[in-house]
């Protein structure tokens, strides 16, 4: 007997059981799609973290000599109009702390004559820059204490003095 063409249901499946569309989605959509851009910006700042943590860890630090440098090149370019009290004052701590620290000097904490004493004795000091440490003590604490009358002549003098001593006396050029 030849096949018929018609359908047939199967007795099993009714039509009022057979279900509608599968969902596949753990969650609805807008969750998932807000907990994905919460995660691309935590992967982006973790990411950025990490970055400036590989940056500061491999960055040099600073050494004393530089850093005094630094701070008297940035005073130098406002040397001119700068009050010469207040001028005075800034360059003397660069320098000061600079010598306390390289040199392992109470330079910080004694006056001016004193810090000489100190100074000739330590042996850290040739004669040269001893005279550039005298000579600069001498004009700064004129114009701190004495408020002499200075310009802004004196306070680049007053920088090229102390960026002499920073960079290791008179003779700091020619080597």
């Amino acid at each position: 007997m030849p096949p018929t063409n018609t359908a047939t249901v199967p007795q099993d499946l009714l039509p009022h059981e057979i279900a509608g569309p599968v969902g596949y989605l753990p969650y609805p959509l807008p969750v998932m799609i807000g907990a994905g851009v919460v995660l691309a910006i935590f992967l982006a700042l973790l990411v950025w973290a990490l970055v400036v943590w590989l940056r500061r860890r491999n960055r040099r630090p600073l050494t004393a000599k530089e850093k005094a440098l630094a701070a008297l090149s940035a005073a130098r370019s406002g040397a001119e109009q700068a009050a010469p009290y207040l001028f005075s004052i800034e360059v003397c701590d660069v320098l000061r702390g600079f010598l306390a620290t390289e040199h392992r000097l109470p330079a910080t904490t004694q006056t001016s004559y004193e810090f000489l004493r100190t100074a000739r004795g330590s042996g850290a000091f040739d004669q040269g820059r001893l005279d550039y440490l005298t000579r600069f003590l001498d004009k700064a604490d004129a114009i701190k204490f004495a408020r002499a009358a200075a310009t802004g002549a004196d306070n680049i003098e007053l920088v090229g003095l102390a960026e002499d001593l920073v960079k290791g006396g008179p003779n700091a050029a020619a080597a």
